[in-house]
Order: structure tokens, then sequence, then C-alpha cells
């Protein structure tokens, strides 16, 4: 229930008691704020960009000359077919392992049996089920599986070489041992387009066999992992016939630095200039051959400028684990033009740091190489009261080409270009969208505009007002009575905005309100009437 509170002036000779314009005078500051993030190239940037190398193909580069760019001072040389591990499958419950041919399993202990063509079910213990040994083939803890004719298969997926499952009694492991050349297959195509220029293909397929190499863990259980944390492995299914002539074609051929094997990384887009090892990966140490090179040709790659990515200082704040919104930011780079290091003001007054690898894993950027700007929009107050100014504040950092705009009708109007920090007075004559904008990044506020409503007793049968501007919405005058506000007039606003009501005032609490109406928003006075004002209105 409402009870009447009042704030008392003289008024017209008279003590009238008039609430100040609910909502006006004590509206708080509103702001609008977005972070704008865009940047160039998709993945860590260091070595070969395999768009690049795409776009050096094109324009008649042969694949020594691709390789020599991207890995300067390295040496081409022949090296033997050895073989590598590929670890497929971790902590399984279980491993389906066939064959179309015949073949045989083995228990890690020199002993092999033979079986027939088809599909076997295995789980942690290790057990087969066949019917020549009745409690099943028990094969300790590693079973080598390999057929001769036909690539096996794991899980329905065919993969040269032999399989090596392991146990460690609750889960299992499969690794895939092949040879170096048939793990290359398998990786070009998986790793590049086989319809792109074979000039390409061919680098790929030196880059991908020298990393290989590089990577052999003799003590290790596996050399490489099947996905983007070392090479895509996609099996026999990923074979086509244009990569395996490059692979032919480059065969056992590796890039070497001062007589070892080079650790030739490589990614998809490096946004026009790789990047040096060492602003790649914390605690890297420089390496001659993986320094930062110009890549022209990059600007064939979809992901050579990517963005804008629009985001709420609140959802970055939140990904990032920041605990209260960012106020503003700025970021630190390599020489590389990679970022290092991106440094948040939060709302709470805090400064805190990242490093730019993390800020790109907790907002999913495709590279490091990005840009963080902000659009801000704020207003002195949400409400004002007619014919009054309300103060805007624009600020766009690290964005180009924003614009102050308000709502015109079904279209925007520009009020200033934005550029830095813009502050103006604007004077809203009905509720107003305001907005600034930069390409796709908007981010805006609402002014709501109250009329101004005056209203005093002319006599004591007499309420009249006025108001400004004339709204379409209905004006009621409201009497407290029995413990609550009920309608006793309901006058006609003229065109003038002028309105009067006859009405027998008593002594007590009223209230004129004016319901918002699509354009303006809503409004009230309340007065309070004494004796004292009703002896004085009968003079």
């Amino acid at each position: 229930m409402e009870s009447p509170g009042f704030v008392r002036l003289r008024f017209a000779g008279a003590l009238v008691v008039v609430l100040a314009l609910a909502g006006v005078a004590g509206a708080a500051a509103r702001a609008g704020s977005v972070l704008v993030v865009s940047g160039h190239g998709w993945g860590h940037g260091v070595g070969m960009s395999q768009w690049g190398a795409y776009g050096y193909a094109r324009h008649g580069w042969s694949y020594r000359r691709i390789l020599a760019h991207y890995y300067p001072g390295t040496k081409l040389v022949q090296m033997r077919d050895p073989r590598v591990r590929v670890l497929l499958a971790q902590r399984a419950k279980v491993a389906t392992v066939g064959c179309a041919a015949r073949m045989k399993v083995g228990d890690g202990r020199a002993r092999w049996f033979r079986l027939p063509a088809g599909r076997y079910g295995i789980g942690p213990k290790l057990v087969l089920p066949l019917r020549r040994h009745h409690a099943g083939l028990s094969l300790g803890r590693v079973a080598v599986f390999a057929c001769g004719r036909a690539p096996l298969e794991l899980d329905g997926r065919a993969y040269h070489g032999e399989l090596v499952v392991r146990s460690s009694g609750r889960s299992l492991s499969v690794v895939d041992n092949l040879p170096l050349e048939a793990y290359v297959r398998d990786v070009v195509p998986s790793e590049m387009p086989s319809r792109w220029s074979f000039a390409a293909l061919e680098a790929q397929a030196v880059a991908a066999r020298s990393y290989a190499l590089a990577e052999l863990k003799p003590t290790a259980d596996y050399d490489l992992l099947p996905d983007t944390r070392d090479q895509v492995y996609g099996g026999v299914d990923a074979e086509s016939p244009r990569t395996d002539r490059a692979v032919h074609a480059t065969a056992r051929e590796v890039l070497t630095w001062d007589g070892r094997v080079a650790r030739t990384y490589y990614s998809s887009s490096s946004g026009g200039r790789t990047e040096p090892v060492q602003d790649a990966w914390a605690g890297a140490a420089p390496v001659p051959y993986l320094r930062s090179v110009p890549d022209p040709y990059d600007v064939y790659s979809p992901h050579h400028d990517w963005g804008p990515l629009v985001l709420s200082p609140v959802q970055v704040a939140a990904r990032l684990g920041a605990g209260s919104a960012i106020s503003s930011v700025r970021v630190h780079r390599y020489p590389s033009s990679r970022v290092s290091e991106v440094v948040a003001r939060l709302s709470s007054g805090r400064t805190i740091r990242w490093s730019g690898e993390r800020v790109a894993r907790a907002l999913r950027l495709r590279s490091t190489w990005f840009s963080i700007g902000q659009l801000s929009l704020s207003t002195s107050r949400t409400r004002v009261l007619y014919g009054r100014s309300v103060r805007l504040v624009a600020r766009a950092s690290g964005i180009d080409g924003a614009v102050l705009q308000r709502r015109r009708g079904e279209g925007w109007q520009t009020l200033r270009r934005v550029h830095g920090r813009v502050s103006l007075d604007v004077s809203p004559l009905r509720d107003t969208d305001l907005r600034l904008q930069a390409g796709r990044a908007t981010t805006g506020v609402t002014v709501a505009v109250v009329p101004r409503l005056l209203v005093r007793p002319a006599g004591p049968k007499l309420l009249r007002g006025t108001l400004r501007p004339r709204p379409d919405s209905p004006v009621r005058v409201w009497r407290w009575m029995r413990g609550g506000w009920r309608v006793v007039a309901r006058p006609r606003v003229a065109r003038n905005g002028s309105f009067a009501t006859q009405l027998r005032l008593r002594p007590g609490g009223y209230r004129i309100t004016v319901a918002a109406d699509g354009s303006l928003a809503a409004t009230q006075r309340r007065l309070h009437v004494t004796r004292r004002m009703l002896a004085s209105l009968r003079r």
C-alpha cells in the first residue's frame, strides 16, 4: 500500500505541497559498452602458412623455394623410412579391430596367433573370444594386430601398419605403428585440400615428414597425436591420388638444420607475417629457421582477416574469470604484431593482466594476432524533463569509423563522428534511442522524455494544469481516500496542452498522473490540500 510523501513549496499565495518529478532529478547515469575483437590468421603462425604456400604455388614457386622461404637456412636431404607410432585411442573401454583378410595377433611376448578375417571386439582384459580357446585367447597387457593383405580397421576406420592395443587394467589405448611414408600419405590430404596446387602439396608432404621425424620419442609408447596438437592423421580413407603423387615425388625428403631434422611447424593462415617461435609459446627459445617472415599470399585465406567479434565486457570478464566487468582494455604486442599481453581495468578498479595466448583461447579466437577495440556510450540520465538537455559521452577506442546516431523514424540520423572521446548535449523532444556504431558493432542507450506537468488549484472547486508537450495519453486525478488512491477526475487536455477540471477540493492528498503514450514517458504530480489553503482560495 502506498502512502503519500510530500515536499513543501509556496504557490499562488497559498501553501501547496507538490512532489518533485519522479525519476528525473535523481536518475542514475546509464551506459552501454561493447568490446570489438578482430584479427588476422588462423593458428599459431609459426613456420609455413598453408594458405601462403598455396598462394606461392599459384605464382609459380616450386616446393623447394616455398620451404626455403618459410624455413630459412634449412637444407633439403633424403632420410631413411623409419616407423612412427600414432595414438589413435586413449582410455577406451572397448576397441573393435578387424581386417578384410586373414590377420594375426601377437601377445607382446613373441607369440603370434592367426585369426580369420572379420572384426573382433576387445576390452581391458585383452581376451579374444575364439572357438578353439575354451576360455578365450588371453593376450596379457599388450596385443599387436597385423594384416598383410589389407589395411587394419579400428572402430570401422582403416589404417596402414600394425595396431598395438595396451591395457591399463581398466581401459585401452590403441597406437598405429606404421612406416613414415604411409603415415605422410594419410596426413597430407588431412591437412591440405588435395585440389590445391601441386607444389603446395609437395611442400606439405616435406613439412609433415620432417615434423614427424623431429617428434619421434623412442622411450614413450607413442610419438604423435592424430589431431592438431601434432598433425591431423585421417587414415586410409583420407588418401587421394594427387596427394599420393606429391608424397611419392618428395619421397623420404626432409628439412634439416645443422645436421638435425628441423621441427617444421606450420599452421593454416599467418595473417600476412609468420610468427617467431619464441613469441608463440612461453619459454620457447629462438630458433633460426623459425623466425618471422613476410607472407603476402596469405591473402588467399578466408581467415586472413576475421571479425569483428562483438562481446559485452561482462561476457569477456566471465570467460577470463575476471570477477567483474571490464571497463577498459589495451594490448601489448611482440614485434611480429601478435599480442603478448592484454591489460584490463575492471569496474571494481582492479587491473589484471593476461597473456595473449590465454585471451585467444578463452575467447576462442583464431590466432593471437588480434586487436580489442571498445565502443561505449553513456548519458548523464536516462529520463529527462521536456525542454532540458542530457549529456552524452561517446568513446571509440581502437576502432575506426564510429558514428554517434539517434533514431529518426525508421532510420538513424548521424550526430557526430567519434574518434577517441566525444561529449555533447542533446535536448530530445520525444523518447529517443541513441547508438554508437562502427560496422557491425553497436551499443546504445535510450533516453525517456518526461512531459512538463504544472498543476494548481484555481478555486475551491477548480483544478487547472498544463502539459508540455501534449501527450496522447489521458490525465487522471487521484485522491487519497480510505487508505488508497482513487480516481476522482478525468480532465480533457486541449490542443495547447492546458486542462481544467471541476472538482470539490477537500483537505488531503491528491495525485495527477499522465501515462506513457509510446513517445513520452509517464509522469505525475502530487499536491496536498490543507484547510488553510481552502480558506485562502475562498477569499
